[in-house]
């Protein structure tokens, strides 16, 4: 019989997913996404801009027991790919999506609402700043990725 929850680390993913397809233009958001999935599309599959892509990142922290026997912490990184399209301003463009993108996961992160990310997670921090493209590699389209650093706790069956 399988586990009757998904791992930690998949319901992390899972919720920054959801909050981010819940971002909508109005007095606190830029931007709609058009998109917003777990793992990355092909061009085709992509209806329209701002669209955001989340994957599990490349590079982790250490895993090291604390407290209760068992329960461990575990360190890694989410990546949340943006890709815009503007024929005037993809400097701009790509800004204000990012920076709805970390309005978003921020004020989950602190909220204690059942399933947030301030209650699944023990930490979610912007470490660096993401890597940016704005319109340099391909005219009027912008990219930026932005690595997330997220800290759970668990025993390993649950991490």
């Amino acid at each position: 019989m399988p586990p009757s929850a998904n791992p930690i680390r998949l319901q992390v993913i899972d919720r920054i997913v959801t909050v981010l397809a819940a971002i909508t233009t109005g007095s606190s958001y830029w931007y709609t996404p058009k998109k917003v999935s777990k793992g990355l599309l092909n061009d085709n599959q992509i209806p329209g801009y701002p669209c955001y892509m989340v994957t599990d990142g490349e590079k982790g922290g250490p895993i090291k027991p604390v407290g209760l026997p068992y329960h461990h912490d575990e360190i890694f990184n989410v990546s949340i790919h943006s890709i815009i399209k503007s024929s005037s301003d993809t400097v701009s463009m790509n800004i204000k999506a990012l920076a709805d993108v970390r309005k978003a996961i921020h004020a989950d992160s602190i909220s204690g609402a059942a399933g947030s990310l301030g209650v699944i997670a023990v930490s979610v921090w912007f470490v660096e700043g993401p890597d940016m493209d704005d319109g340099v590699l391909l005219k009027n389209y912008g990219y930026f990725v932005q690595n997330v650093q997220v800290t759970i706790n668990g025993e390993f069956g649950e991490l």
